[in-house]
């Protein structure tokens, strides 16, 4: 009995002992991951203090030294030929140029914050120009933004992220240098959304920035600094990307011309990304321009002579189409107004209906044309976006402050799979009809987290391309029109930068 009772007191002892140091052990870890979390934190924010105080300088400095006087005016209301005109005959020089486009700049970005930072090599670019005997190409002194994401010599590429700052390129993007052989000057670089994967045009570092017609309008994304720039009159063209939309949605919010090449069109080498890869999709660079004119020339004299292939040899060689713009041949376009997954709002189905009976005058054929099921379309992207739970994302945004625009994505990021599966399923099932929605089960339902997956997501996307290549020539299509975005620009409702905790 004395023997049983002490192995119970010796048992209860030892309970106790491993219990204790378990806990020691526990909250001394979760102290170290705190203390470790607070510091990272707290690092990031005198990185974001320091950057906004020296912006903020910068642009005071600058402000003194560009002012919209008479010439300056002059220049920026020229028109895109009177302007090329301008610079290749040497009635203008790229220097004065170069300052009326910072001048105007400058002023746009007290409305509606587009550039990021002016590039400080921009002045002995445009001198180097001024200073040779002949011009340098068909683009000789124009200026032209550029989204932030794209490397520059000597600056950062920080896509809203404080831990990308002080961290600048040792050399430009491809896509710059080919338009810095052309003639072209690079001279500042434009906003964009944390991460680039939103609509809209805020981040830590630069703040948000609202469409270039109407301040309280967003610009859209992720080419928002770009798409507000041009728009606003600050430059005739600049450079963005696209996966989803970041170069057709800011230009159709602000009323602008954009292009979204095939991938593997425009070299990509030099331009930053917050994850290394998303799965099944493929990013690509592009133009925006005031007008689709300056789109066309722009992109035509990038894509011939094999610019690329100087820096970049894994780039398509493949020349501007020409002849097929200039043809004069009547077409058979198909078009939509709607798709169920993102039904029309307002008048952008309207628009379609217009452009449809200009067509029409004009001698062209419209054959109606239904898009196959987007709710598995948009499943796949998902599954694509959502890859391994998002966790290259999560490592991104480690101690990061998180943009306004990117907090429902930033929430799904972090949530459990299972209860993103388990919230897809109580909005697939029809047993709480109040809560049965087909798009809002997409949104949760997704993520591949096994080769499995990978192969179920491959073979739903073959199977969509197969419909839609089927459809296109079994109505014997040249081409298909449709709306950009299924809304017009929506209200700018973004705080500005918000301090550090």
């Amino acid at each position: 009995m004395f023997f049983e009772s002490s192995c119970c007191y010796y048992t209860t002892i030892q309970t106790f002992v491993v219990t204790g140091l378990l806990s020691y052990f526990v909250y001394n870890a979760y102290s170290i991951i705190s203390t470790m979390f607070a510091q990272g934190k707290r690092q990031l924010c005198e990185v974001l203090k320091r950057k906004h105080n020296e912006r903020r300088e910068e642009f005071t400095r600058l402000r003194s030294i560009y002012k919209m006087g008479p010439e300056e005016r002059r220049i920026m209301a020229l028109s895109w030929d009177d302007l090329v005109a301008g610079l290749q005959t040497r009635k203008l020089t790229a220097a004065k140029v170069l300052e009326a486009h910072i001048a105007k700049a400058l002023d746009i970005s007290e409305q509606s914050n587009p550039v990021t930072d002016f590039i400080p090599l921009a002045h002995e670019w445009a001198k180097e120009l001024d200073d040779l005997e002949e011009v340098k190409g068909p683009l000789h002194g124009v200026p032209f933004c550029l989204k932030e994401e794209l490397d520059v010599v000597g600056m950062d590429s920080t896509l809203g992220f404080a831990k990308r700052l002080y961290k600048p390129a040792t050399e430009s993007a491809v896509i710059v240098k080919v338009l810095q052989d052309l003639g072209a000057v690079p001279f500042c670089k434009t906003n964009l959304p944390q991460t680039l994967f939103s609509y809209g045009g805020d981040n830590p570092i630069f703040g948000n920035t609202t469409n270039g017609r109407n301040n309280k309008l967003g610009p859209g994304g992720s080419s928002s600094g770009t798409a507000a720039l041009i728009a606003a009159g600050g430059a005739h063209f600049g450079t963005g990307s696209d996966i989803g939309g970041s170069l057709r949605i800011p230009a159709h919010f602000n009323g602008v011309a954009s292009l979204k090449p095939t991938p593997g069109r425009l070299s990509l080498k030099g331009g930053a990304a917050p994850i290394d890869v998303v799965i099944g999709i493929r990013p690509t660079l592009g133009i925006i321009a005031s007008t689709p004119v300056i789109l066309t020339f722009v992109m035509e004299k990038m894509l011939e002579h094999g610019h690329q292939l100087k820096y970049d040899h894994l780039v398509l060689p493949i020349p501007w189409n020409t002849p097929a713009l200039e043809s004069k041949k009547n077409l058979r376009i198909g078009y939509f107004t709607s798709i169920p997954f993102l039904p029309t709002i307002g008048d952008s189905g309207d628009m379609v209906l217009k452009a449809k009976k200009s067509l029409e005058s004009l001698g062209h054929t419209l054959v109606p044309y239904e898009m196959p099921d987007l709710y598995s379309f948009m499943s796949i992207n998902g599954d694509a976006m959502f890859a391994g739970s998002m966790k290259l994302l999560q490592k991104s945004l480690e101690y990061e402050q998180i943009a306004d625009s990117i907090k429902t994505i930033v929430k799904a990021a972090y949530m459990p799979k299972w209860l993103m599966r388990m919230i897809g399923m109580i909005f697939r099932s029809k047993v709480i009809s109040s809560l049965h929605s087909k798009r809002m089960a997409v949104n949760f339902d997704r993520g591949i987290n096994s080769v499995n997956d990978f192969y179920e997501a491959t073979g739903k996307l073959n199977t969509i391309t197969k419909k839609v290549v089927t459809e296109w020539q079994k109505l014997e299509l040249d081409c298909l029109i449709s709306n950009v975005y299924h809304v017009p620009a929506p209200p700018s409702n973004s705080p500005p930068i918000s301090p550090c905790m």
